[in-house]
């Protein structure tokens, strides 16, 4: 069944050159769910891509399922296979974008061979009955340390070896770079995956160390400056009276508080929740409660002055002051954070002592020979200079206001724990000449928009062209996802995690020798988490080398009776290939002109109506290609059936209604909020929204559904909520400023308050600046702010 990859049916000619080791593994896990570990860098992709291979060639019918844990790493392995393969007419990668009607018809698709997706999106499609187990013959887990605990991987494994006997299950490739540090983790991901084996390498093995370039690591001590310190002193003593009152009260069995670690905290947070009951109130229970949290937020505050800086805690206190539970109310009454805050204001011009350094390491570096990192008698890791010494080599040097001008093949990442400090350190080091830009999830957090992904890969893109030199990234960066190689690594902060070192670690040294800083705080939590990573990624080395642990044999699907493809098979798959990227005109690929190129041969494109959603009509459009040498719209080896193309058309339709239907909905919710309490006649609706009849019956039979309109008369229609007595107090609210997650209104004429997104119960659309509404509702104060809450517009 192994084939000789360097001349491989399924690969472009000279497309990928393999290594011994990578062959060896392969073909130890045809037959076998394998675990895979191997360092960052040496190509696990490349053998998960060979296995795939494999499987397509021996058995033509066979599906197979890649997973990876974020789009953009979903995309990176498309590209993959797009690239050095004949495939891309067989592979499609399925995002959340891809309407759930629509990915039906994909996962029914006998062309479609190779799909990459994220656990998440699987699995749904797994619970609404979208995927036929018994088609996929292989299932790769890239990132195989996820699979712990209720993460996705691990009940998208057990779907498809549940009833293994009734069923075919699917071999397993799982891939990982650090799996963990102790054998009960490594365990747990060999049993949600269902391996039976692991093959490892490391850097030293003697068939992987030619390949391995040289990564020095160092760590520069930062000396904390004086109000860092006096700061940290009074935060310390806040933790320990919290810490001895637990002890004191026998919750904690420690003798000393500086003995007590978060773990131990969140262990008692566990069992004081257990043990009390919402129908006996326990005063005890309740105050332990308090002092646990008082003491969780107290140490999160002396880990950020000691190991972020000032500017991460002044952040975080300013934005605790609009925290309304307790435990922060109660933190605010202690003279101590009082003195906290007064010496955070009277050194908020000092710069950060790690900001410094970090600019030190990096305009050095990027100034220097690659042989000639970084200048040890200018910021040596044995000793650290104080700060006045530094600011003076600053001044003498005049490096903060002086622009760099980089060398363009030099490439610096610097990771970040947290995104306040990745803001600050992208802004320290603009202000300072230094060309950089910011790298973090899809997420929004404390009111800032998280990066899309197209962003996400455009910034990749900019950064790998050298059009800046640094990029400033949070835990994002660390998993898989193809940052170009770096010269310079540098932690802001240790990690922990023996998982995230590696993973960091990995960015430089792929292809040339590489470099890692690690900023270290001292006398810090930061010195605990250098030894705790230290330690566990020792540990992992062992238990992956001495693992004791004996693995469970699975039965998976017969793969003795081959269903080769044939020559004639591979032939079409090439030809196919080359009309995909070159549309069979004999030009290269033109990315500007391919969907136009598409368009005009899609059979089904021209009759998709002119109303049609546009992400649908383009999903359509790249996915219904007919090649130009297919006599028939059916080809052998087209990625959608002819049938397939009925369906999708089918469904566009559908989907284009329900799109109308909902944006109706959404118009008739703000007609009626504005019309109050009275109502509006359905005949007037309809001349309002301008649409056809029928939608609108339809859109209000689906609001009286969901209850949240009511008929007051059998013309006549209302928002339920309007009709409901609400208790409160009448207002007149004016709308000031609009912000996110909240608006400044002005109540009354008499007081200004501040209207929180949970607090407003009404149309979104009415929330605009210069609006004016009567309202039901009532006022609060909240940490010395007085706030609205809008139950009803009037």
């Amino acid at each position: 069944m192994v084939q000789e990859y360097y001349s491989h049916p399924l690969l472009r000619k000279n497309s990928l050159v393999f290594r011994q080791y990578q062959q060896d593994i392969v073909k130890k896990t045809l037959y076998k769910n394998s675990l895979v570990v191997i360092p960052t860098s040496l190509g696990k992709t490349i053998i998960a891509l060979l296995i795939c291979l494999d499987v397509l060639l021996h058995w033509k019918n066979s599906k197979i399922l890649i997973l990876a844990p974020t789009r953009p790493l979903v995309f990176q392995h498309f590209n993959l296979f797009k690239k050095h393969t004949p495939l891309a007419s067989q592979c499609i990668a399925l995002t959340g974008k891809i309407a759930p009607e629509i990915r039906k018809v994909l996962w029914a698709s006998s062309g479609i061979r190779l799909y990459f997706a994220t656990p998440e999106l699987v699995n749904n499609d797994i619970n609404n009955n979208f995927l036929k187990r018994n088609e996929f013959y292989l299932i790769v887990y890239d990132e195989a340390q996820r699979a712990v605990k209720d993460y996705s991987y691990t009940r998208i494994s057990s779907h498809f070896y549940e009833n293994a006997e009734q069923n075919d299950p699917p071999l397993v490739l799982g891939l990982s770079a650090s799996p963990g540090s102790t054998e009960d983790k490594i365990k747990e991901i060999c049993v949600n995956l269902f391996i039976e084996q692991i093959i490892s390498r490391s850097e030293r093995d003697h068939d992987v160390f030619p390949y391995v370039y040289d990564t020095n690591v160092e760590c520069y001590n930062v000396t904390l400056d004086r109000y860092h310190l006096e700061i940290s002193e009074l935060l310390t003593s806040m933790i320990h009276d919290n810490i001895n009152w637990l002890i004191k009260n026998k919750l904690l069995k420690k003798k000393r508080a500086d003995g007590v670690y978060k773990k131990d905290l969140l262990s008692l947070r566990e069992y004081i929740t257990s043990h009390l009951d919402p129908k006996n109130t326990n005063l005890f229970l309740i105050t332990a409660l308090k002092y646990q949290s008082l003491s969780m937020i107290l140490l999160y505050c002396r880990d950020l002055i000691e190991s972020q800086g000032a500017f991460a805690l002044r952040r975080f206190l300013d934005n605790s002051r609009e925290n309304s539970a307790k435990s922060y109310n109660h933190l605010f009454l202690d003279t101590r954070l009082q003195k906290i805050e007064s010496i955070l204001n009277e050194n908020a011009n000092q710069n950060e002592p790690k900001l410094m350094k970090l600019l030190l390491i990096v305009e050095k570096f990027l100034k220097s020979e690659l042989n000639d990192v970084i200048d040890h008698n200018y910021a040596s890791p044995e000793s650290d200079q104080n700060n006045n010494a530094i600011n003076s080599s600053l001044r003498e040097t005049s490096i903060i206001k002086e622009s760099i001008s980089p060398i363009a093949h030099k490439k610096v990442l610097i990771f970040s724990q947290y995104r306040d400090t990745l803001e600050e350190i992208t802004t320290f080091l603009e202000e300072n000449g230094i060309k950089c830009s910011g790298f973090y999830g899809q997420s929004s957090r404390n009111g800032i928009k998280g990066l899309s992904q197209d962003k996400q890969l455009s910034i990749l893109d900019d950064f790998r062209e050298g059009k800046f030199p640094v990029l400033v990234a949070t835990s994002v960066a660390e998993e898989g996802l193809n940052i170009p190689n770096v010269d310079l690594v540098v932690f802001y902060e240790p990690v922990p995690s023996e998982i995230r070192f590696i993973q960091r670690k990995g960015r430089t040294g792929r292809f040339a020798n590489g470099k890692v800083v690690i900023l270290v705080s001292d006398d810090s939590i930061d010195t605990k988490y250098l030894e705790a990573s230290k330690r566990k990624l020792s540990k992992m080395r062992s238990s992956l080398q001495n693992a004791n642990f004996s693995l469970a044999h699975y039965k998976k699907r017969s793969f003795d009776n081959f269903e080769r493809m044939i020559d004639s098979d591979i032939s079409t798959l090439y030809t196919n290939s080359e009309e995909f990227l070159y549309h069979g005109k004999g030009k290269g690929y033109d990315k500007s002109n391919f969907d136009v190129a598409i368009a005009s041969d899609n059979p089904i494109f021209e009759h998709i109506s002119s109303n049609s959603n546009k992400k649908i009509k383009n999903l359509v459009k790249r996915l219904s290609y007919n090649y130009p040498k297919s006599k028939t719209s059916e080809h052998a080896n087209s990625s959608i059936t002819t049938k397939n193309l009925e369906d999708l058309y089918e469904v566009s339709l559908s989907l284009d209604r329900k799109k109308i239907v909902q944006r109706v909905q959404r118009q008739i919710l703000v007609l009626l909020g504005e019309a109050g309490r009275a109502g509006l006649e359905i005949s007037s609706l309809e001349e309002q929204i301008y649409n056809d009849g029928l939608i609108v019956k339809e859109a209000i039979d689906n609001l009286k559904k969901m209850k949240r309109v009511v008929l007051l008369n059998k013309n006549t229609l209302a928002l339920t909520e309007s009709t409901k007595f609400i208790p409160g107090n009448k207002y007149f609210m004016f709308i000031e400023k609009v912000m996110i997650g909240k608006a400044v209104v002005r109540v009354n004429d008499k007081w200004y308050a501040s209207l929180d997104h949970h607090d407003y119960f009404g149309p979104r659309s009415l929330l605009k600046k210069g609006n004016s509404l009567e309202v039901i509702g009532e006022m609060y104060k909240r940490a010395g702010v007085l706030h609205l809450i809008v139950k009803k517009i009037l």
